[in-house]
């Protein structure tokens, strides 16, 4: 698929003004819900829901999926198929309990078979969230699995500054990056992304460096 020009600007307004409470009922089990509706610089799932929305492709590739919180931020891109992936499942071993798995544009993958298809969903899709284990190696394979398969998207990457793995795992990208988690705070961001040369970071709290033109 050709590249196509990504423009997203990054607004705390408009972020705080996305609701996410349609999808409070598969989140609410988890431990970390009391973080699910903080407001943008707080927290990060308004800025994924948003990115969600710019995209144009119709996969969303999530990779980490934990509790699902990331995945049903990401569904409220209503259009597209979220393919979450995990190696093992962090979900209640009760299958009546709402989890983001019963949302209808969410599918869960769980084991190592994900890094055998995700060259094929890349296919499809134009935005990748990296949330895995913070020590640089599978983020790394994962990388490079970007960059084989020729991934011209956005590819948003958690935590680079939590350890020295992580940061030397952002620090060896030499593709365009933008650094989101920078202390120097701006209304607004504005990017440009095409090709496989763009990358986000978020960390928590999330903010915002280059103002929008």
């Amino acid at each position: 698929m050709a590249s196509e020009i990504i423009d997203i600007v990054l607004d705390p307004t408009d972020l705080n003004a996305i609701d996410l409470s349609s999808v409070n009922s598969v989140c609410r089990w988890s431990s970390n819900f009391r973080f699910f509706e903080l407001s943008a610089g707080e927290e990060h799932y308004r800025l994924l829901a948003h990115v969600a929305r710019s995209v144009r492709r119709p996969t969303i590739i999530d990779i980490g999926h934990f509790q699902g919180l990331s995945a049903a931020a990401l569904s409220l891109a209503t259009e597209k198929t979220v393919r979450s992936f995990d190696l093992i499942s962090s979900l209640p071993s009760d299958p009546s309990v709402p989890t983001a798995i019963h949302i209808p544009n969410v599918r869960l993958e769980i084991g190592p078979n994900y890094m055998r298809d995700l060259p094929d969903h890349l296919r499809t899709s134009d935005l990748v969230i990296l949330d895995i284990d913070h020590l640089g190696k599978s983020e790394r394979d994962i990388f490079k699995v970007l960059e084989e398969a020729k991934f011209d998207g956005l590819l948003i990457v958690d935590d680079i500054h939590l350890n020295e793995h992580m940061q030397r795992f952002w620090d060896d990208i030499k593709q365009t990056k933008y650094d989101i988690s920078s202390s120097a705070v701006t209304p607004s961001c504005h990017m440009q992304a095409t090709s496989a040369n763009n990358f986000l970071h978020w960390e928590e709290p999330p903010t915002y460096i280059r103002p929008a033109a």
